[in-house]
């Protein structure tokens, strides 16, 4: 190539470059990227003080006239025997539901065993609404993990007795089981006449349930019943 070719050729290059390195480095041409927000950590707190975020259209949450019939079919087979039954040690453990829907509670701590009336109360309450819940087709075809966690929930009741408050302690691992049990324990978590000695220093009740749930038995090899096991204890 001659000189003359040689020079048209380089400007050609610089020209070139000229029109490319704008546009790489202008930054009206950096396309929007989407905010990230992170998200919270498996392990932490999870508190629901807006109880109405769990809306009556989840199907988890209703509870219609077959479901509270239910519920008042394995509260009552709960207490049957329930003087057998008492609990009155903590980690000691009491039978509840049937061969079909079997269940086992415990109080978990002093205060639990020293108001054991209240606490057997609340946990058949709770256990009673997990029961129905566990007929609904999203739970009953679930196949557990072997390594399922307690879901551990925290309730703040108010002096007269009306839950007000949910905290998610610690989540289970599956979504279907920690959703049921946060909508067993708003249905569940009151106390008729509470009693003012199991009070905070704030004026209010401070419950803990730990939930776990394991596969019982299948009779189709789909819909499954499940054993529950709830413990309580008084904050």
């Amino acid at each position: 190539m001659n000189r003359r070719g040689s020079l048209s050729a380089i400007w050609a290059l610089l020209w070139l470059a000229l029109l490319i390195i704008p546009q790489g480095c202008s930054s009206s041409s950096t396309p929007d990227v989407p905010t990230v927000y992170p998200t919270p950590a498996p392990g932490t707190p999870h508190p629901l003080t807006d109880l109405s975020q769990l809306s009556t259209a989840n199907p988890l949450a209703p509870f219609g006239k077959r479901d509270q019939s239910i519920a008042r079919e394995v509260t009552a087979e709960a207490d049957t025997g329930a003087e057998e039954q008492s609990i009155h040690a903590i980690g000691s453990i009491r039978r509840v539901g049937d061969e079909k829907h079997p269940g086992e509670e415990r109080l978990l701590n002093k205060k639990a065993t020293q108001f054991d009336m209240l606490s057997m109360r609340v946990l058949d309450q709770i256990y009673a609404e997990t029961a129905s819940l566990e007929r609904r087709d999203e739970i009953s075809h679930l196949k557990l993990p072997d390594d399922l966690r307690p879901v551990i929930i925290t309730g703040t009741i108010n002096g007269d007795g009306v839950l007000k408050e949910l905290v998610v302690e610690q989540h289970s691992g599956t979504a279907a089981i920690d959703k049921m049990m946060i909508a067993a324990c708003k249905k569940g978590m009151y106390i008729r006449n509470p009693p003012p000695e199991a009070r905070t220093s704030d004026g209010t009740y401070k419950l803990r349930i730990e939930a776990r749930m394991e596969n019982f038995a299948s009779l189709d090899g789909e819909h499954w019943q499940f054993k529950t096991y709830l413990g309580l204890a008084i904050l």
